[in-house]
This record gives structure tokens, sequence and C-alpha cells, in this order.
């Protein structure tokens, strides 16, 4: 790829792009919307019902005397777990079962709890992420609960391994991840990544407020090829024991560009965190050198090259709390908003809080930054509130709005929530960035603590172009988590870059794939250059607009056998250029894809399901994107 120039040069050349494109398009953009269509796309569930004192779903020690832990509540993870294009959403709760809903392709969702094999768990469960742990195509699922010892089922933590046929069987203690506690478990956020960069995924769980005699945050390291999908802990060894820290959330993400993922944790009471990876399967502690951590209720996180500069930022939801009100009333939580930790390169961070104006978000949870308008760059979103059931200082933040932060291209935000329809005011907790109808805009979801859930639609992103980036790892891990994805839509203009496996924020794991927006323009896009964590980098030229990009790193792929054990297959240079990209464009009269080509069958595979005929007798697989994985 052409070397870019510099980031002065380049924004002047991304907004010269922009003006050129509308104008030679003869059109405007109008401001895109979101609309919420939870009832239509068939989301509708409640959390769970809220209790007060002493009917908590969680009570334990000192902490619980307002049932404060429940109030924290409400995960959801993004998926394709039957791999058959469309992705789908899984959703905790702590008083019924979590339900697994399936995208059907025409903007709905069914409950696949019970075809799924997931009905029986009746967790009081929080977090949970999809990850292929095992390396065989499809997704497995881990789920975090909240708990205490003796608990014969909220005792520990759960992994359900894909089947490959659209169910799951509930693993995790033959495999290593149960976590059994000592006392208690507060499990909040999952983590997957390849720390090691052996090629297998890896496992970082967030605990908050652990007491003495149970866990703290853990680190399950995947063995791998001598036991595929099972997982040792490496706390201790890998220098991130830290039974201190009130994990909320935690990411693996290479923030000093060497290759390798480090571990950067959103913790309450002021314990974030940011370990360095050595590259030798350990991390050194590097918080304060490196200028973050300074926010004092570290929630949810993201990350994004908001500045557009080339490299990752750090964006943190916390506390702003005009009145103080702990320097008059018994509480304990600080008052001064999030923090942008802006990346500065080796290994330091300014804070940029002030200069974006993202600080003031109320009572914040969940946030990503995402390009809403597909314009080329980063917006930033945040849900807010708590609801205590007992008299306590919180009441000013019971009906908190959403936030919504619009980038103007050079790194300033202006908040619009209002504007562009984000109204939830409820006690908004986890929080997923996913196209879920697939028509090349980002959509969103809010998971509310106590009460229902909002499916926000988005309306006109797509009347900007974009592009979608999937990976397919084979050297690396078989998601490609921590690759580099780095875009330049014209020679010697400004890149967009994207690191695979960083959606995950508090109590949320968003779609995997890398989407970037493009704005206006014709013709085809410049470059993608992908770098792997293997270290391999591999380039695509001239890749078309409006289409998502299933981009196989060459080298050695797994093919699982009969017996699932699997063997391997080289990747010949004949082969390779057969198999390493496969593109999808959505339809315009349904937003549903179609293949240009179909990428190997060891990667991605087909799920047969009954036949659903609707009152015109058609399926909700057919038309262009069929069945196709």
């Amino acid at each position: 790829m052409d070397t870019p120039p510099s980031p002065r040069i380049r924004i002047a050349l991304a907004l010269c792009a922009l003006m050129l494109g509308l104008l030679s398009s003869g059109e405007s953009l109008s401001q895109p919307t979101f609309s919420d269509v939870t009832v239509a796309a068939g989301l509708s569930y409640t959390q769970h019902t809220g209790q007060s004192p002493p009917n908590c779903v969680f009570w334990f020690s000192e902490f619980q005397h307002d049932c404060e832990t429940d109030r924290l509540t409400g995960g959801a993870a993004v998926g394709d777990f039957d791999d058959d294009g469309w992705l789908d959403l899984y959703v905790t709760r702590l008083d019924a079962p979590d339900i697994l809903f399936r995208n059907e392709g025409d903007g709905t969702f069914e409950d696949a709890t019970v075809a799924a094999g997931l009905s029986t768990f009746d967790l009081d469960s929080n977090g949970a992420a999809f990850a292929d742990i095992d390396r065989d195509g499809d997704l497995d699922l881990f789920v975090t609960v909240l708990g205490v010892a003796g608990d014969p089922v909220n005792s520990r933590y759960y992994l359900f391994v894909n089947q490959g046929d659209g169910t799951f069987v509930e693993d995790a203690v033959a495999r290593g991840t149960a976590i059994t506690p000592g006392t208690q478990h507060r499990g909040f956020s999952v983590e997957f990544g390849d720390y090691d960069r052996d090629g297998w995924i890896d496992l970082h769980v967030g605990e908050w407020i652990p007491v003495l005699g149970s866990p703290a945050s853990r680190l399950l390291r995947n063995l791998g090829d001598s036991s595929p999908g099972h997982f040792e802990d490496t706390t201790v060894a890998s220098g991130v024991l830290i039974p201190e820290t009130d994990a909320f959330a935690s990411t693996f993400v290479d923030l000093d560009d060497d290759g390798w993922l480090d571990l950067a944790i959103a913790a309450d009471f002021g314990t974030s965190k940011l370990f360095w990876n050595d590259g030798d399967g350990t991390f050194t502690e590097g918080t304060v050198a490196a200028g973050v951590g300074t926010d004092e209720n570290g929630m949810g996180s993201t990350f994004g090259d908001y500045d557009g500069d080339g490299d990752l930022d750090w964006f943190v939801t916390a506390i702003w709390d005009v009145a103080s009100t702990c320097n008059s009333q018994p509480c304990n939580w600080g008052y001064t908003g999030n923090r942008l930790y802006r990346n500065d390169g080796s290994r330091s961070f300014g804070d940029a809080t002030d200069t974006a104006g993202v600080r003031a978000g109320f009572w914040g949870w969940g946030t990503a930054f995402f390009d809403y308008d597909n314009d080329g760059d980063l917006d930033l979103v945040m849900t807010n509130g708590v609801d205590f059931p007992v008299a306590t200082p919180d009441a000013a933040f019971n009906n908190d709005p959403m936030r919504f932060w619009e980038n103007d291209g050079l790194g300033v935000y202006t908040e619009r929530s209002l504007v562009v329809g984000l109204t939830d005011n409820r006690s908004g907790k986890g929080l997923v960035v996913f196209d879920y109808d697939d028509d090349g805009d980002l959509d969103l979801f809010i998971v509310n603590n106590a009460s229902g859930p909002i499916l926000y639609r988005n309306d006109g992103g797509n009347a900007a172009d974009w592009l979608r980036v999937e990976t397919v790892g084979t050297d690396s891990n078989i998601e490609g988590l921590g690759a580099k994805v780095v875009v330049q839509e014209v020679a010697l203009g400004p890149t967009q870059v994207r690191q695979i496996g960083v959606s995950t924020h508090f109590l949320g794991q968003s779609e995997r794939a890398a989407h970037f927006g493009l704005g206006g323009g014709s013709g085809g896009v410049h470059a993608v250059t992908i770098t792997w964590p293997s270290g391999q980098v591999q380039e695509f030229s001239n890749v078309t607009r409006n289409s998502t990009l299933v981009a196989v790193e060459p080298g050695v792929v797994m093919v699982p056998g009969l017996d699932g054990v699997g063997f391997f297959l080289l990747l010949t240079a004949l082969l390779v250029p057969l198999t390493a990209a496969t593109l999808r464009t959505p339809s315009k009269a349904k937003g549903r894809g179609t293949f240009a080509e179909v990428a190997p069958p060891a990667i991605r595979r087909s799920v047969v399901r009954p036949p659903k005929h609707g009152p015109d007798g058609t399926q909700p697989g057919d038309g262009p994107h069929g069945g196709i994985g």
C-alpha cells in the first residue's frame, strides 16, 4: 500500500474526498436517524423483575443491602451461531432462562433457545460472548453468573460448545472454564482473544468486587493442539492477578502496534488497569506510566481511532455527577465523568476528554465507537442510568438519557442523541452494535436492567457507501482476532484502521466484522491491507464498495474431520487466489447478500433447518442470500 501522508494532510484529503463525492453524486446525504423496531423484530422480553431487599437475586456481604449487584446486570452477545450468514443475538437474564434469538433474515428474530438445547439452564446470568474455541468452524458460547458457593446452579460459569447443527452442549467443568468460587461470583463481561499468538483463542473474565476466598478476574489460556478448546488458568503465571480490581469490562487490544494483544480493563473505584503484553506469555502492568486509569468509576470501555491518526484510542464510561453528591451524602462514587484517552504512541496517552467534548455522560455503562452515518469517522454512543430499589442518593440518575456524540471528522464531538432518535432513558446496561438487517449501516441493541430492551434500526446510514471486512484465520486463530485492518479508499488518500476482536464492551459483544464508512465516491476501494496475528500481511486492491470482504489468511487451514480432531490442508500458491477472499453485496430489495464465490467448506458451512414456509410458500432462506454460510 502507498505510504500514507501526515495526519493533517490526511484530514484535509478526507474532507475534500467527501465533498467531491457529494458533488459528483449530485446528492446531499440526509441525517440518518434511529427507529425503535423492538416489537416488530420479535425481541421483546424482560431482563429480570426488579426486587427489593430481602428478595434480591444476589444477596451476599455488606455491599448488598440494596440489591445493588442485581441492578448492574444485563448482557447481550452477537454472533452467527448457525453460520447462515445472519447475525444472531444472545441475551442474559437473572430470573428466567437466557434467550438465543435467531436472525430470520427478514428483519425479525425467532426464539431458538429450546431448539438449541439451552432452555434447561435457568441461570442468574450476566455476561456472555461467542468465540470458536476449538477451531471447528462454529461459534461456542461462554456465560458468567452471579452466585455463591453451594448454589447448585450459579456457583460456576458455563461454556456451551456448538455441535455444528444449531445445538449446544454445556462442558465448562471438563474444559477448565467453570471457575468455581470460594465464596461468591459477581461475573461480568467476557473477552476472547489470542494473547499468546498460538492460533487458539484464550479467555478473560471480569469479576466485580471480588472478596477474600473468591476468584478475582481470571485469564484462561487455550491449551490448543494438545487439547483443543480446553483451558488452563494462567492468571498468576501471566502477571495479571489483580484481586483489588473491580473489573467490569476487559479487552484484548494491541495498543502499541507491536503485534501482541495487550489487556485493558475498565474497573470500578479507580482500579482500571492496562497491562502490556511482553510477548512471552506474560504481561507488565503499565497503567500510571501510560497516563490512563484516571477514571474514578470505570464501567464501559471501547476502542477506536477517533482522531484518524492511525492508532487506537480508549474511551471509558464513568459517573458524571454535577452535584458531587458524595461530598455531602453517604456514598462512594466519583463525579468527574468519562475519560477519552488519546493514544499518542510510545505507550503514552493524553487526556482528550474535554477537547473532544465527551465528559458529561451521566451514570455510564455500555459504550461503542461506530460510524453510524458511514462518513468515514467514528461516532460514539453510551447507555446510562441506575435505579437501586431503596432510598439512596442515586435518585438523580434513575432516568438518565442515552448519549450519542457525532464526530465532526476532526475528533471533536457534538451530542445529538435526541436529534437522531436515541431517546431511551431507562437503566441501560449492555450495548451492542451490529448490522442485523444486512443493509450496510450499523444498528444498536440496548439491554435495560429490570425492563425490556430496545433495538434501534439505523435508517439512512447506508445512503453513504461502506465496506465490511470479515477475517478467517489459518495460521492465526480462526476468527482473526487481533488482525489489523487498514482501508485506503483512494491512492495517497487517508486511511481508516480497525482491529478485529475489540468489539466487547460492558456486558456487550458487538459484531466481529470491521465496518468502514466510505462517504460519497465512486469506483473500487484502492486498498485493504490486513496484518494478521501470525505476522503475514495481505493486501486486496480495487475492492467493490458496499460489500462484505471475507478475507482468508494465506497459509494452513484446519479442516475438521469426522472424528472432530481435524487435519491440516496446505493452501498452495495456486489455491490461495481462489480462496483468499469472498465478496458479498446486499440485495436492494431485502438487504440480503449474494456471494461471488464461496469460501472453503472447512471455514464456512451451511446449517440445514426444517422448512418454515411463509404465506406465499417461500422460506426465510429463499432469495440470493440463500443458506450459504
